[in-house]
């Protein structure tokens, strides 16, 4: 792909703001992995099955998810479930259009890889009427600043996976406006979920009437259906609001894998700043805190570390939708022993970064940025990758957001 005129532009001015930062700083969708079951027309199973995105978070701080970002003044969220990446995928194309603020649910305990397993364990939440643990960074102070919420879920056994529930549940909704949208495999109407989700948003007005149903299987193709439904619903981004945005927001990707959430919440304020996408990298077997204790010889990190053959991390997906749209990508990671964590290497390995600006940054408790960008540099073989920037485990956001306004991307 060959970069127009103004990235070039771009990318000089990037690198030589990041040298002047640098002089003053110690730098101190479904992969090869996927299971593809979304063709069987069981209907006594979930919906949508494929392989899991959600990762259960640690509290390890070194080695070291942010769900997306929510901005002050915004008054639309799309909020979302997802486990194909089918509601990834449509949830991103919402949030592009209303140019609200987008935000993914994950349950702690992350459901398995394989579909009869989580089948089985959908049917078994359901039945005892469980409310997963999730992971929640909206506070509900955020939330009271939204007027509508776009609300997206795959159907689960005829009704809501049972972490929408706890979602549900977690927030006053009075007052707003919830409008549904869903995919399936059979369930088109949505015959429980819908009136699930009037039951559990107390207060609010359900635009049940309105909501979208598309089937897995076809969502690849129907970018353009769900556009037209949300400018049919008369939500679509102003021209003034789109005008307002930065320019190369939509070309601009902000990669990351958080081990214990510090890169995630980093990645969360550069994305934030840049009104970029985002794109988390999730193992497929996820790390737990035990897995993460460094300071434990027999645990799976020093295992790994020990042991190169084991550093062949499968990842849920290494495919970004529409991958060659973007001229800039930041790329964040932990540092594990003095070099970027071993868990992004598959995605280096299997993305093509030619016309690409790629800058890294990382996070640690210690450890400086060092080689691991000229090292994931090598690995990569292709792309314009720049000097990066470290962060310790717990910067503040200011410090983040001045650093990516010193790169001058806007």
């Amino acid at each position: 792909m060959q970069m127009r005129n103004t990235t070039t532009r771009k990318i000089m001015a990037v690198l030589l703001a990041v040298i002047m930062v640098l002089s003053l700083a110690a730098c101190g969708s479904s992969g090869n992995n996927t299971q593809n079951t979304d063709n069987n027309t069981n209907t006594n199973e979930p919906s949508n099955a494929a392989p899991p995105e959600n990762t259960a978070p640690s509290n390890q701080a070194d080695p070291s998810g942010d769900q997306g970002s929510v901005s002050a003044g915004n008054s639309i969220l799309v909020v979302y479930f997802s486990w194909s990446g089918h509601l990834d995928s449509i949830s991103h194309w919402v949030a592009d259009e209303t140019g609200g603020d987008l935000y993914r649910v994950t349950a702690k305990d992350p459901y398995p890889e394989d579909y009869n397993q989580t089948a089985d364990r959908a049917k078994s939440e359901q039945d005892n009427d469980v409310r997963p643990e999730i992971v929640i960074d909206i506070t509900e102070e955020q939330m009271a600043q939204y007027d509508t919420v776009f609300f997206g879920f795959p159907v689960w056994w005829y009704d809501l996976p049972m972490s929408m529930w706890t979602f549900l549940e977690s927030y006053d909704f009075s007052g707003k406006t919830i409008i549904p949208f869903f995919s399936h495999e059979g369930s088109s109407n949505g015959a429980n979920a819908l009136p699930t989700v009037e039951k559990l948003a107390t207060g609010a007005t359900v635009r049940s009437d309105d909501a979208l149903s598309i089937r897995g299987g076809k969502v690849d193709g129907s970018e353009n259906d769900v556009r037209a439904w949300v400018q049919g619903l008369g939500y679509q981004a102003t021209a003034q609001e789109t005008q307002n945005e930065p320019a190369e927001a939509e070309k601009t990707l902000v990669v990351y894998y958080s081990a214990s959430g510090n890169t995630g919440r980093v990645a969360g304020f550069v994305a934030d700043e840049l009104n970029a996408d985002t794109f988390e990298l999730v193992p497929v077997e996820p790390y737990s805190d035990a897995d993460l204790n460094w300071r434990d010889s027999s645990s799976r990190v020093n295992k790994e570390h020990d042991d190169t053959s084991l550093q062949d991390i499968a990842l849920v997906s290494t495919e970004v939708p529409n991958w060659d749209d973007y001229d800039v990508v930041l790329f964040g990671y932990p540092i594990w022993w003095r070099e970027a964590s071993w868990v992004v290497n598959n995605f280096i390995k299997n993305n093509d970064f030619t016309g690409k600006a790629v800058i890294p940054f990382c996070t640690s408790t210690s450890s400086g940025l060092g080689d691991s960008g000229t090292n994931l540099e090598k690995m990569a073989g292709t792309g314009t990758w720049l000097e990066g920037q470290r962060f310790n485990e717990n910067p503040s956001e200011d410090s983040v957001r001045e650093w990516v306004r010193g790169l001058d991307l806007e």
